[in-house]
């Protein structure tokens, strides 16, 4: 399985650009952020079950890669594969911590709910509202739980 891509192999320089072909065992010639670029174009190409291979050899070389995490979480939403958005989100929050990003909590309270876990959706929601407390999305998020779970 490959794709041909543009990338700049890290051992080239500057100014030197050129196709390669990502394949898993490739994935060490790139920075986070480039395999994070490669997986959203493969991505945009449908090309699910190599995207998810090349996020997976990707984040055993790099497991605290915040551009990793966040693309394979995307991907893991996409592919609706819940408990593995919430394993990578929780994930995301440690190495964020203890600057977790909105979004990131917001993330983690949607894939708890898309897995019905509406206590934990609130109790990440109530977390995110005292970070950021004028934070519309999250504020709207919490409202939404809370006339769930107290209709």
């Amino acid at each position: 399985m490959s794709l041909a891509l543009k990338q700049h192999a890290p051992e080239l320089t500057g100014h030197l650009s050129a196709p390669l072909e990502l394949t898993v065992g490739e994935v060490h010639r790139l920075s986070p952020a480039q395999v994070r670029e490669a997986v959203s174009t493969m991505v945009s190409q449908g090309r699910m079950p190599l995207a998810t291979a090349i996020c997976e050899a990707a984040l055993a070389l790099n497991p605290d890669s915040e551009d990793l995490l966040v693309i394979s979480c995307l991907l893991a939403e996409v592919l609706q594969d819940w408990a593995r958005a919430e394993e990578l989100l929780i994930q995301l929050v440690e190495v964020q911590s203890p600057n977790t990003t909105a979004q990131t909590w917001l993330h983690l309270a949607r894939v708890a709910r898309c897995q019905n876990k509406l206590d934990d959706a609130w109790v990440v929601l109530d977390f995110a509202a005292t970070q950021f407390p004028d934070h519309p999305m999250i504020q709207e998020e919490l409202n939404s739980v809370n006339q769930l779970i107290q209709p």
